[in-house]
């Protein structure tokens, strides 16, 4: 079966809903007159399961009527989809342990070679560059305390 945009947006409305309606429902609904404070999650994700429904509705009559999908994924944008979200992942792991510098660092290097064509000048030049405008804006702009360069492990 091949997972194409109109069935990926319907999976992800309806996962979205549900993880909603799930935490919402913890906080306790309240009532009508006085709502609690997971009303408004659950309402969110039940207008969101109610969309993925419609769209699960619109797909399967367009794959009745014969209509043709292309794949989400096609295989030549699966190398770049892995490697954005591969860096975000290593930007999210080494944040803590090695310090907004070395972790930005590591997101650009990585998400670089998501496209091809891109020199090493420029690869260093848009690290300096970003590392340089993040540091300037959550760090001395908006006092957010970031480790710059840490070396905990």
């Amino acid at each position: 079966m091949t997972i194409h945009s109109d069935l990926l947006a319907a999976l992800i409305f309806l996962g979205f809903g549900i993880l909603a309606i799930v935490v919402g429902y913890g906080y306790g609904f309240g009532s009508l007159a006085a709502l609690g404070s997971g009303a408004m999650p659950i309402l969110v994700g039940a207008g969101l399961c109610i969309m993925g429904v419609a769209q699960l509705m619109q797909t399967a009559a367009a794959r009745q009527a014969g209509e043709r999908f292309v794949s989400a994924f096609p295989r030549r944008e699966l190398r770049p989809l892995l490697l954005i979200l591969g860096s975000i992942l290593a930007f999210g792991l080494l944040i803590d342990r090695l310090g907004l510098l070395p972790a930005l660092a590591a997101l650009v290097g990585i998400s670089w070679f998501a496209e091809s064509g891109g020199s090493k000048r420029e690869l260093l030049a848009v690290m300096v560059c970003v590392g340089v405008l993040l540091v300037a804006i959550f760090y001395f702009g908006l006092g957010i305390p970031f480790r710059l360069v840490s070396w905990r492990f």
